[in-house]
């Protein structure tokens, strides 16, 4: 068997989303019932061939219960036809149960296709039109654009909602057939449907290669840099950055949401901010010893800082966890500001089989360079700060002709209450109960943004209120008090 590995820091990125959440819930149910029924099958196909002679080949004592159930899926399953390759899809879903396990989320079989999707995610470059999407309302609300993508380009802005591509409803679409349609060949147009408050307008996108693992800018005397993940060209695009703002002694780098990526990246831009020769890293294996790993045989890149600020989250996690606490152990000036991060200390390794998937094992816990683990427990951050409520809340969508009024209960009240809070009107409640104020908020909400003035909260307020509000997280930094103290520990003395 050729095996390959590659060692990675990575855990994937767990967004705040219920649509999501409920695909993958969806997917474990439908695993779930094809174990299921491919045991029911099993022991039917037994109990035949016990009592006949129904199954003429393949089906002898000392053939494998895998390969039994391979041939009774192939020859009698009804929905068997419905594969181009059924005993490929068999094999991923045996390989998926042999490597799942409750107490390690992260040791998992992938398809080639899956590894292929993976390693997108954390480099962040693929020919597409760079944004980051949800659903909300049965649109594709767009929650990030990408700096110099063709998003950003043709004008594209968080807080956007996809209602059509290429004249394709996307209302009933999975993410992946999102993906299908909006990913192509560079230089090809995309033609988007875009619902951007009570507007609603076509924009030709033209496809391109995007690098999306880095943002940065400067404002006053300071640099502002995101860290998205930690891909292979990460510590390019940080240079790259950093080039261009030789002078500046202050940065603020953002690691919120940032999931982790490879062990390689997160050593080179330690190296930048660290120095040469720096034990950035320990980890320990199945053997019990303890290794060190150190930043590259280079100058530190970036001599010049005197103060950085990490800003961290709950989704802060992995390599980006690595890269903070080495900084806060061997910088100078550094305050790490958010909330407790979500406490991944364990690396994984990836291991190429013969199939093309891949075995991604968990192999080492790490830990900090003075030898602390964060493991389950996270880094806690120097000043606390927690984001504003809708932050965090799970979005529920309305269905068209679902309408909630005065003296009704609904969790998308809920959603609606804690955005028009954030959003500056007056709700004297969160918890879901649809009262004076409510409506109120509700009706001034309307008024303010040309909607039919009223006290009805339906779908299409809904998506309205949810749309501007991700579009004032994503972009109004006034309205991010995370940043806002940041910037207070920035320019205090």
């Amino acid at each position: 068997m050729n095996i390959e590995e590659n060692t990675v820091l990575y855990d994937l990125k767990k967004v705040p989303l219920s649509s999501e959440r409920t695909q993958r819930r969806k997917k474990r149910i439908r695993r779930l019932l094809m174990v299921l029924l491919c045991v029911l099958c099993l022991g039917l196909g037994i109990f035949l061939g016990r009592t006949s002679t129904y199954i003429s080949k393949g089906g002898s004592s000392d053939s494998s219960a895998y390969e039994d159930i391979k041939q009774i899926m192939n020859r009698y399953w009804l929905y068997s036809d419905q594969y181009d390759d059924l005993d490929q899809e068999l094999e991923d879903k045996a390989l998926y149960g042999m490597t799942a396990f409750d107490f390690d989320p992260y040791t998992t079989y992938m398809s080639a296709e899956e590894m292929n999707s993976f390693s997108d995610s954390i480099n962040g470059n693929y020919v597409g039109i760079g944004v980051e999407y949800t659903y909300v309302g049965n649109k594709g609300l767009i929650v990030r654009v990408f700096y110099s993508s063709p998003a950003e380009k043709a004008g594209l802005m968080a807080g956007d909602a996809i209602i059509k591509i290429d004249g394709t409803d996307v209302a009933g679409l999975s993410s992946d057939d999102i993906r299908a349609l909006v990913l192509g060949i560079e230089g090809t147009d995309v033609i988007l449907t875009i619902e951007r408050g009570t507007e609603t307008f076509d924009v030709a996108v033209t496809r391109g290669v995007v690098n999306s693992t880095v943002f940065a800018y400067t404002q006053d005397d300071y640099i502002v840099m995101e860290l998205n993940s930690f891909g292979t060209t990460t510590c390019e695009e940080c240079i790259k950055y950093l080039d261009a703002y030789p002078d500046f002694s202050k940065i603020i780098i953002d690691l919120r949401s940032n999931g982790g990526g490879y062990q390689g990246s997160v050593r080179d831009i330690c190296g930048l901010f660290i120095g040469p020769n720096e034990v950035y890293l320990r980890q320990k294996g199945v053997d019990g010893k303890e290794a060190v790993d150190v930043t590259p045989n280079n100058s530190p890149y970036y001599q010049n800082l005197k103060k950085i600020v990490l800003l961290v989250s709950e989704d802060t996690a992995s390599a980006a966890e690595v890269f903070a606490i080495a900084l806060r152990e061997r910088c100078e000036g550094v305050t790490i500001v958010g909330e407790t991060t979500f406490g991944k200390g364990v690396i994984q390794t990836n291991r190429v089989l013969d199939n093309g998937g891949v075995i991604k094992l968990t192999s080492y816990y790490w830990y900090s360079p003075d030898g602390v683990s964060i493991d389950k427990v996270g880094i806690e951050p120097d000043v606390k700060v927690r984001m504003p409520d809708i932050y965090y809340q799970t979005y529920y969508e309305m269905e068209e002709d679902e309408t909630y009024e005065y003296d009704s209960v609904s969790e998308s009240v809920i959603v609606v209450q804690k955005a028009l809070a954030y959003l500056g009107y007056e709700v004297d409640r969160t918890d879901g109960y649809f009262d004076e104020s409510t409506a109120k908020a509700l009706e001034a909400y309307k008024a303010d943004n040309g909607l039919q003035v009223d006290q009805v909260l339906n779908e299409d307020t809904f998506s309205s209120i949810i749309s501007l509000t991700r579009r004032q997280l994503a972009n109004n930094r006034d309205k991010d008090p995370q940043f806002q103290k940041a910037l207070e520990i920035i320019n205090g003395d």
